[in-house]
């Protein structure tokens, strides 16, 4: 942890959805829908501290997997 960020700092939702991404195969979705967040703060979150990076987390692979889930949810 960086010295100037304090523990209060941090989003014990978004900290869990970036934990479940990390230690297991669950996708952005999965991961924000677990934890209560949105998958696009999860994102954004990732992005701005580079764990997306980090984690070897592909953000457009995700969209597409989103976009696949969301079709066959709908279209069946």
């Amino acid at each position: 942890m960086r010295g100037d960020v304090d523990a209060s700092d941090v989003d014990p939702e978004l900290a869990m959805a970036v934990g479940l991404v990390a230690l297991t195969d669950a996708s952005l979705y999965e991961a924000a829908q677990r934890a209560g967040v949105s998958r696009w703060e999860l994102e954004e979150t990732m992005r701005a501290t580079s764990l997306a990076e980090r984690l070897d987390v592909t953000i457009d692979t995700d969209v597409r997997e989103e976009i696949d889930r969301l079709y066959e949810e709908r279209c069946g």
